[in-house]
């Protein structure tokens, strides 16, 4: 839909202004933070005119209007101006790869970061390991239970517990932790099937007979390191925002943040043709709010790493989206030199 260059500056101007102060814009108050050399008679018609394009909507309470989810879209298709982000922005971003041990310490500190940093929801996505390759140890954990530590090559340790019926004895966990990685070290559990599951029932039946119940245990824990990994950051950030303070929505967003596999399964299987992917409003499946806005970051490097941040329709996006774009081009970096 066409807009000529003057309703564009005063939609942009009417934007910039709801994201900064979160109250309905009015004519009197546009003119008097933005130079736009018109009378405030234009910019009173201007404002009729885009909402009945549609890009506005006009509040009950108030003689001034916000933007619509469809102005929201042209905003940061056409209208974003760059944002520069201040010292401090990029020295707590920096931050977090100096100070983390390991890929999942490091993405877990990214999502809690990006969520300070942006003031939204921030849910981020990263494979167990990085080769899909693990070394596996068994430490006596109760009378009749054991630990099973599965570390991968970027030095996450994963820590199941395993049931037996039979005394878990320190013996026995190092006859455990031998046949684990004897059968199992050196295939990426993206790889490992029946035979590999076949021999290790076969191994811990032949060399730890008493235990053999284990191994229906050890192929779930593999089914579970194939998985990829969720850490939130910033839980309640949406709900300081009044657009979510509302009960029922507040009760169905804290009710969202629960269902983990749901929120993994859909942030994977997002199809961003871009790198950083905007969807606003109801265009954000993960969430499906109007007044909620989704950023979705991917990392395409050897270890593909997600992130989505979500907060209010008149979120900052130009220093959400410069945030993201350091951070990417800093993980790319990290990545490079780590692994």
């Amino acid at each position: 839909m066409y807009l000529d260059e003057r309703k564009k500056r005063i939609l942009a101007a009417i934007i910039s202004a709801y994201i900064e102060t979160g109250e309905p814009v009015g004519s009197k108050a546009l003119l008097d933070r933005e130079n736009l050399s018109v009378s405030s008679a234009t910019v009173r018609n201007e404002m009729s005119e885009l909402e009945q394009l549609g890009y506005l909507v006009k509040t009950h309470t108030s003689s001034g209007r916000i933007p619509s989810n469809l102005g929201y879209r042209f905003y940061v298709t056409n209208a974003l101006n760059p944002y520069r982000l201040l010292p401090r922005d990029r020295a707590a971003l920096d931050g977090l790869f100096e100070e983390s041990v390991g890929l999942e310490d490091m993405v877990r500190t990214a999502a809690e970061r990006l969520a300070v940093f942006s003031g939204c929801t921030v849910f981020a996505v990263s494979p167990n390991s990085t080769d899909g390759m693990f070394t596996f140890e068994v430490v006596p954990a109760g009378k009749k239970i054991f630990a099973l530590m599965a570390i991968s090559s970027s030095g996450t340790v994963k820590n199941y517990f395993l049931r037996s019926d039979h005394e878990a004895t320190s013996e026995d966990a190092e006859k455990l932790t031998q046949i684990c990685n004897r059968v199992l070290s050196g295939f990426s559990v993206d790889i490992i099937g029946a035979v590999r599951f076949a021999l290790l029932e076969h191994e811990i039946r032949t060399y730890c007979p008493q235990h053999a119940g284990i191994s229906k245990a050890a192929k779930q824990v593999l089914s579970r390191l194939r998985t990829y990994e969720l850490h939130i950051g910033g839980s309640a950030n949406l709900l300081h925002y009044p657009e979510f303070s509302d009960i029922d929505t507040a009760r169905r967003f804290v009710h969202f943040l629960s269902q983990h596999e749901h929120i993994l399964e859909a942030i994977l299987s997002f199809q961003p043709e871009e790198k950083i992917d905007i969807r606003i409003g109801m265009e954000n499946t993960l969430f499906q709010n109007p007044a909620a806005s989704l950023i979705t970051v991917t990392c395409r490097d050897k270890i593909p790493i997600r992130l989505s941040l979500m907060g209010p329709t008149r979120m900052n996006y130009a220093k959400t989206i410069a945030g993201c774009n350091y951070f990417i081009c800093r993980l790319q970096k990290y990545l490079t030199e780590e692994y």
